[in-house]
Order: structure tokens, then sequence, then C-alpha cells
């Protein structure tokens, strides 16, 4: 092998290792592989408050990449979901529409937003998409057909700081302020959400949290 080949490979190596270093300690900090991998299904329930405008937010997950999404906040209302390969998005009375371009790619990364990123992150068996590290403290989340997820670590708990994404020209930062153990595992219990637009910032507490509910496969459809 050339040396410009070894050193490609070395480098290569070491950026892995660092990546699995990383990841590791995120493992340990949220409660083990183990108790991670025992999750099938997660719901949860938070209040969303946008400028003093208070609303809720439910939302169903599942390890393999599917969720249900319903957000009410004054007279806006939403539901998303996502089947693993197929999206759709209902606004107020408005008629379902299917996702694509964009907002497809979105869902594929929405689907491991949050605490929901220990399923694509913790196990790579399972994930379609590629794990790496930037610097010394953020992992990127790359998801087959997404949006990039960069999620920050807190070098005193090595949980995450932030994750921060695209949508178009905008950047969306999830700043995590606050944590809470259900079960053995933590959870972020409060976390602050900008756009970039001060109008659309929000801060979203989670009030309920159910590990391994019952999940029915019309949940991750919109009208049945």
């Amino acid at each position: 092998m050339r040396p410009a080949l070894f050193l490609i490979a070395g480098l290569a190596g070491a950026a892995t290792l660092a990546a699995d270093s990383l990841v590791d300690s995120w493992a340990a900090a949220v409660g083990g592989r183990d108790k991670i991998a025992a999750i099938t299904s997660m719901y949860r329930e938070a209040t969303i408050d946008v400028r003093g405008l208070v609303g809720s937010i439910k939302a169903w997950h599942t390890a393999d990449g599917r969720y249900r999404k319903e957000e009410q906040v004054a007279t806006f209302s939403s539901v998303e979901t996502f089947d693993g390969v197929h999206g759709a998005i209902q606004q107020g009375a408005a008629a379902p529409r299917a996702m694509a371009g964009a907002d497809l790619a979105r869902a594929r990364s929405t689907a491991f937003a949050n605490s929901n990123a220990v399923f694509f992150a913790l196990f790579p068996e399972r994930r379609h998409g590629t794990v790496a590290v930037d610097g010394g403290d953020t992992i990127v989340l790359r998801p087959e057909g997404g949006i990039d997820w960069r999620v920050t670590l807190d070098p005193r708990t090595s949980l995450p700081r932030t994750m921060t994404h695209h949508e178009g020209e905008r950047t969306i930062t999830v700043t995590f302020v606050a944590y809470e153990t259900v079960q053995g595992i933590t959870f972020e219990k409060e976390i602050h959400r900008t756009t970039g637009d001060p109008s659309f910032d929000s801060v979203i507490r989670f009030t309920k949290t159910v590990i391994n509910p019952p999940i029915d496969d019309s949940l991750f459809s919109i009208g049945q």
C-alpha cells in the first residue's frame, strides 16, 4: 500500500474510533445499550409554548423509525405521520397530503430526533445511514435519504447539549435544558427550539413518557 493510502486508512480508522468513543459515552449516560435495545416504541406528551401561546404535543415513535406527531397551538393544529417509507401531513381541517422532496427527507431524519436519536446512533446493525464525528464533541447522524443531525454532547455529562439541522436556508437548533430519568433511561425534560425567526421559537416541556406502549400500525397513516 502506498504511503498516502496508509495515511488515508489511518485517518479513517482514527475517525471511526473517535465516533465510537463519543457514542459509547452517550450510550452509558443514557442508561446503557442493553436498556435502550429493549425499547421498541415510545409515547410522549409535552406542552409547547410559542411566544406565550401554549399548546400540546403527542408523539409516538418506534425504534425502527416510524412516528406520529400531533401538535396543537391556539388555532393551529397538525398531524404528521411516517411509516418508514411514506409520510403524510394534515394541517387543521385540510385534507392530508403526501410528503415528497424536502418534506420526506426531513421525515426520515425526524424519526431520529431528540431522544430517538439513540435508536440510530447506538446500533450500527440496525441503521440505514452513517455516523461520523466532527471535532471533539459533535456526532453527525446521516440517515439515508434524510438530512444531517448534528448532536453536540455536553463534555460533563455526555448527554446531548444541542441538536441542529437545516431546513432549506434555516438552521434549526434544539437546546437540551433539563433531563429526567424514566425506568432507568435518561430523557430530555425541557428543550428550547430556535429557527432563526423569533416568532417561531418555542419551549417544549415533556409531561409524560411511556416506554413500549401498545402500537397499532394505523397510527402511522392519516385517516385510518
